[in-house]
């Protein structure tokens, strides 16, 4: 007989005999009921916080975020600002190698024989630009705003001093000068200069936390205030790239400084150089 089987033919269980139970134990199944139901009663609903609780802990977290988020929005925007200037340096040293090979040869540029107009259409050419203006029409690609540096002068870089305006795809606004001939040519090495505005005409415009400079060499395109560089060795960051300098165009020298060490440290410490000091401590 297998096991389906047993189960059919068995006969049903007994009923329970209750009367069995004994009157004690009943008491004490009642005791333990009544005490359950008094337990869920009080402890088992949920208790939510009072309004001063709510307050307290409010108030906490507002004073963490007064103290963190200010810090959290200068260094994200420092991150920001740094990515920007690696990206537009990365596009102007690969625009002028493409233009030297390209379009002149390998030449240098002394022997480019070309005048500030056609350097900048030449440049625009082989960027992805969206506006190219002359120096007539410089306030196309280049507004006049209120440029201040470092220190908080004003009006630190007029546009007379523009030959010729680049808007790029991405907002990136340039401000070319191309003086191949100067006198200037002959002592730094610099024949020109290509002013940077990483957001376009949107704030701060101030120089070396928005608006950047590269320089024309003979032979290649630098940012400005280079530790290899003659002029910025002598003189560092302190004249160039300081809160504390006088000097006029305070803060264009921070270009390169923000490129390879990848920083704004300036804008909180004095005394940093390439040296023995590249953060603030």
């Amino acid at each position: 007989m297998n096991t389906q089987e047993a189960f059919r033919i068995a006969p049903p269980p007994e009923k329970l005999n209750y009367d069995c139970i004994s009157r004690e134990w009943l008491d004490k199944y009642k005791n333990i009921s009544y005490n359950s139901d008094v337990m869920n009663h009080y402890y088992g609903r949920k208790r939510a916080f009072t309004l001063a609780e709510v307050l307290i802990t409010l108030g906490i977290i507002g004073v963490v975020a007064a103290m963190t988020i200010p810090t959290l929005i200068a260094n994200y925007r420092v991150k920001q600002t740094v990515t920007q200037l690696k990206k537009i340096n990365s596009t102007l040293q690969n625009t002028f190698t493409y233009t030297k090979l390209n379009d002149f040869a390998g030449a240098n540029v002394k022997d480019w024989n070309i005048n500030y107009t056609e350097f900048t259409n030449i440049l625009a050419k082989n960027m992805k630009s969206s506006k190219v203006c002359g120096q007539s029409n410089i306030e196309d690609c280049f507004p006049n705003v209120n440029y201040k540096n470092l220190s908080g002068e004003s009006n630190v870089l007029p546009l007379s001093s523009l030959q010729g305006g680049i808007v790029l795809n991405d907002g990136t606004l340039l401000g070319l000068v191309f003086n191949p001939n100067s006198s200037n040519a002959n002592l730094s090495g610099d024949l020109g200069q290509i002013f940077v505005d990483i957001n376009g005409i949107k704030a701060p415009n101030v120089l070396g936390r928005d608006v950047f400079s590269f320089m024309i060499r003979n032979d290649k395109l630098i940012a400005r205030n280079t530790p290899t560089e003659t002029n910025s060795a002598a003189l560092g960051p302190q004249k160039y790239c300081s809160v504390s300098s006088g000097y006029g165009h305070n803060g264009l020298g921070c270009t390169a400084w923000v490129i390879y060490n990848e920083n704004m440290d300036y804008l909180k410490c004095e005394g940093l150089n390439w040296h023995t000091k590249l953060h603030c401590d």
